[in-house]
């Protein structure tokens, strides 16, 4: 187990059956799913976006195509949670 600060959670990646959570410091795998995340995370600023993507709004720095910038990364938005995520950010 480790601890994840919430406030340094920048995004969380789906890779095969792992989940990849970068924060700011570091990154770590875990293999919870998505779903599990999500439940965890339902009352935060964190976001799924993509079936392979979970983003904190607070660290979004630009979207550009229905791709979200947060640092060097771009992560799509996928057409199933698209409307969620624009109604979100508004």
């Amino acid at each position: 187990m480790e601890k994840v600060v919430l406030s340094e959670l920048k995004f969380i990646e789906g890779m095969g059956d792992y989940r990849r959570i970068h924060t700011t410091q570091k990154k770590i795998m875990t293999l919870q799913t998505f779903k599990e995340l999500e439940e965890e995370l339902k009352d935060t600023n964190l976001l799924r976006v993509h079936k392979s993507y979970m983003v904190n709004l607070d660290f979004i720095e630009g979207i550009e195509r229905d791709r979200i910038l947060i640092g060097k990364e771009l992560i799509p938005i996928s057409e199933t949670y698209r409307k969620e995520f624009y109604e979100r950010i508004r």
